[in-house]
């Protein structure tokens, strides 16, 4: 039984919003699609409706996901009845604002989904002061940008490389070379996206203010005011399919950063880390398989 599989029929029905979806299950828009067309071959009927204001389920679709509610249900019963539901451990784990974004509701499903007994909360800063946390065990570790300061007695495992973008609106196209007061808006003010823009704005003595805004739907609309720019990690602007998107090659500005699994080097061994550190991998390697 692929109960993975069931977990995200059910999130598409339930949310009727691929867009959305998307940026939950860090699955892209188009592949969503193929997935609920994939799902309308297999029951001989839609499960949405198009209209001019977006999806609506169908009663075939409230059908289907109640059949498929009732299913994980009861597989969830079935594992109780025969004792294979395990004691969870606990983990803190640390997150930046943009990987929480990108990766956290994806650890939580593979984790429900596969029937891993670990229980993650996540607490979302930036990447120093969760490395700092890590380092005076506050946090048992974190999923993070690399950060500026290495500590002798913390592991930094190279996970992944991200990218980030820096933008416009495409009708507001900025002239760097005109030094204009800009509006910089970003999701954290500490994350190191933020940081390296920053550092090439002071660099070419470009003037600039900053917002922080929490929600990249948000940030896309605050783009539309004259003179703004925002810093997002190319996976986010991939999700929304925002399409009036001005993108900047700027000399000089290095705009791929390292994601990194932090732990303490005593807990090498913790099977524990071991673990979660096991399902980000493989939540990866199916990202790279584009399943």
């Amino acid at each position: 039984m692929n109960i993975e599989e069931i977990a995200l029929k059910i999130e598409l029905l339930q949310r009727q919003n691929l867009s959305k979806s998307a940026e939950i299950t860090n699955y892209t828009q188009s592949a969503l699609t193929s997935k609920v067309k994939k799902m309308e071959a297999e029951i001989g009927q839609a499960v949405f409706k198009r209209t001019p204001h977006g999806l609506k389920i169908t009663d075939v679709g409230i059908q289907y996901r109640n059949f498929l509610q009732l299913i994980t249900q009861e597989y969830e019963e079935f594992l109780q009845a025969i004792g294979s539901q395990q004691m969870t451990t606990k983990v803190n784990c640390g997150a930046s604002h943009t990987t929480i974004k990108i990766y956290g509701a994806t650890i939580v499903n593979t984790l429900h989904t596969n029937n891993i007994p670990l229980d993650v909360d996540f607490t979302v800063e930036s990447s120093n002061s969760l490395n700092e946390k890590v380092h005076n065990a506050e946090l048992n570790c974190a999923l993070t940008s690399k950060p500026i300061k290495i500590y002798p007695d913390v592991h930094y495992d190279f996970i992944t490389t991200e990218t980030f973008e820096v933008i416009s609106h495409n009708r507001h196209i900025i002239n760097f070379q005109e030094r204009p007061t800009l509006t910089l808006l970003v999701l954290s003010k500490g994350c190191m996206y933020t940081r390296a823009v920053v550092e090439w704005l002071k660099n070419h003595d470009i003037p600039y203010h900053m917002k922080e805004i929490k929600s990249v739907s948000s940030i896309l609309d605050f783009l539309q005011m004259d003179n703004s720019i925002a810093v997002l990690n190319s996976k986010l602007i991939d999700l929304y399919h925002y399409s009036e998107i001005h993108y900047y090659k700027l000399p000089q500005l290095e705009n791929v950063i390292n994601t990194v699994f932090i732990y303490r080097k005593n807990e090498s061994n913790d099977p524990t880390i071991i673990q979660l550190k096991q399902v980000i991998e493989s939540i990866l390697e199916r990202a790279k398989e584009g399943l």
